[in-house]
């Protein structure tokens, strides 16, 4: 049994994998023709990434911006956005819809 389960989880993989499209022509002809990227050394990449990640810069500004919006939603707590007139007035159009 265990190699009949087998066969048939085989024989499903290899349908799967009939209809692949052709890579070679996903690729253009100017990126075949293009040279190969120049290679950096290492100490400038090393120096350059301890210099100051933008991961952490990235993170700092998220944080100051998480901030801002909690300092505002706590000004805005218990506030009412809508003045006593127009509250009225949509709760009496609220009230006066058919069901």
């Amino acid at each position: 049994m265990r190699c009949i389960l087998s066969f048939l989880v085989f024989a499903q993989l290899c349908a799967c994998t009939a209809n692949l499209p052709a890579i070679d022509d996903t690729i253009g002809a100017a990126a075949r023709n293009a040279d190969y990227p120049n290679l950096q050394p290492l100490p400038d990449l090393i120096a350059r990434s301890s210099a100051g990640s933008t991961i952490e810069v990235e993170t700092e500004a998220l944080a100051a911006r998480v901030a801002r919006l909690k300092a505002r939603a706590n000004a805005l707590k218990g506030r009412t956005i809508i003045d006593g007139a127009t509250r009225l007035r949509l709760l009496n159009a609220v009230k006066d819809r058919p069901a």
